[in-house]
Order: structure tokens, then C-alpha cells, then sequence
């Protein structure tokens, strides 16, 4: 057995009093009710998009609104959220990041011209009004530009005296800067002091060390690492004392220039 529902029995209630041409039976005025010049102006809802009060507004129609995200375009204020009493600060457009090593615009399997070697050429070696020298003396360490490079050396390498003082030792300890290697530390000591013996060079950093200076204020010491060199022949320097010299005697004091 069908059971027809409330929806059903009040659309065949509503056929019933319909006549054959859709009006109804007990109509007395048909032809104002029926007629064929009679329009009816609605609109559907699923057209109308209607919001209520407190939703943003449809702004920016028409457009891609996923550019706003990449910052291409420029919003305007919120002005839905807030009193209008004052207005805010203006947003600036925002510049394309032409150089933005991260950015879209990224090139990511560049070919390097030769344009770069060009200046580089003409900014060491003032190209093309002077020719540069030749590769092979550009390469060799005797150079003219390396010459202080190699002989005068720009780094603080300084020898530990109570390592070395009146005791004859293997390991004389030295204070190197942080970034020098231990072989950058052998090429140092073979060329300027011709100490070639040496068998294995042991390293530790230092850092963080403060000291007081005359005044008492507290003061940090540049970092540096402590290599402990170990030669395969002893070393020692030989230091005269100079309490115990003939020159001043202890128990003969210098008689002070009136």
C-alpha cells in the first residue's frame, strides 16, 4: 500500500481545482485572473547573493583574488571593521623584488657570460689599455701582488715563552688565529722560521676569555686556538737571568742619580 504523503495530497488538492487551462474552476473573474497578458516580474534566490551584515563585503569582483596573495595587488582598508574617525596609515604598492636571490623571478640554471671575466680583467689589470701577465706567473706564488702575501705574512702566530723558556721541550706551544689550519701553521713555520721537523701538530680553541684592563673595566680577548707542536728534536731558549747578572748585583744596588 502507497502512502502518500502531505506534500503529495496538497499538490493533488491544488490539481484538483485546476481546470484544464491551469485556472481555477470557481473563478469568477477568469479573465483578469487567466489572461495570457498577465506578467509576473520574480527573481530566484539562487541568483540574488545576499549577505547579511557582518560579512565582508564583495569587493575586488572580477578579478584573480589568489594575486593579492603574492603581493601583486594592492588592498584597501578594511573599512567594514573599524570607525571611520581616523584613517590609517597608507599601505604602500609594493616594490618587485627584481634581485630577490629567493624570489619568483629566480633563475635557476643560469649560463654565466663572459661579460663577468671581462670586468674583472679590466678592474685588476685596467683591460684592454694594459695586458694582463701571463697565467703562469699570475698562478706562481712569486708574483708581485703575493709577495707581502708570502714573505710578510698578515697573521698573528705567537710563540708560548713558558713553553720554550730555559726548558728544552718537543712540543713548543703556539697561539694561532681561529680559522688557520695545521697545515697553513706548517707552511708558516717552514717559511719564515725554517722549523721543518715537525711530526703531528695538536689544536684547541679558545674563546670567550675576558681579562680587566688598568682601569678595571672587564674586557674580552679576541678568540684563538692553542697548537701544540710536537718536533721531533728537542728546542729550548736560553734566557739570562737578570737579577743574577754581573751587571747589577743583588747585594750591590745601583746608587740613584741625584
Amino acid at each position: 500500500m502507497k502512502r502518500i504523503g502531505t506534500h503529495g495530497a496538497i499538490v493533488g488538492g491544488a490539481a484538483v481545482g485546476l481546470s484544464l487551462h491551469g485556472c481555477p474552476s470557481h473563478a469568477t473573474h477568469a479573465s483578469d485572473l487567466c489572461s495570457g497578458n498577465a506578467t509576473t516580474v520574480a527573481t530566484s534566490p539562487l541568483i540574488t547573493a545576499k549577505r547579511g551584515r557582518f560579512y565582508k563585503p564583495l569587493v575586488n569582483q572580477g578579478i584573480n583574488l589568489w594575486r593579492s596573495r603574492m603581493g601583486r595587488l594592492h588592498k584597501g582598508w578594511n573599512t567594514w571593521e573599524y570607525s571611520h574617525s581616523a584613517a590609517p596609515d597608507p599601505r604602500p604598492f609594493p616594490e618587485p623584488a627584481v634581485n630577490n636571490y629567493y624570489g619568483r623571478t629566480r633563475l635557476w640554471n643560469p649560463i654565466a657570460g663572459k661579460i663577468g671575466l671581462v670586468n674583472r680583467k679590466a678592474e685588476e689589470w685596467g683591460w684592454p689599455h694594459t695586458r694582463p701577465p701571463p697565467t703562469g706567473l699570475r698562478r706562481s706564488p712569486e708574483y708581485f701582488p703575493f709577495f707581502f702575501d708570502r714573505y710578510f705574512p698578515n697573521v698573528e702566530v705567537r710563540l708560548v715563552l713558558d713553553s720554550v723558556l730555559n726548558n728544552e721541550t718537543t712540543h713548543p706551544v703556539f697561539h694561532i688565529p681561529q680559522d688557520m689550519s695545521k697545515q697553513e701553521l706548517v707552511n708558516y713555520l717552514k717559511n719564515i722560521y725554517n722549523i721543518d721537523n715537525i711530526v703531528r701538530i695538536g689544536v684547541r680553541n679558545v674563546r670567550g676569555k675576558r681579562f680587566k684592563n688598568e682601569v678595571g673595566q672587564i674586557k674580552s680577548m679576541p678568540d684563538y686556538k692553542v697548537a701544540v707542536v710536537e718536533l721531533d728534536a728537542p728546542v729550548s731558549i736560553e734566557f739570562k737571568q737578570v737579577k743574577g747578572t754581573e751587571d747589577t748585583p743583588d747585594n750591590k744596588p745601583q746608587a740613584q742619580v741625584s
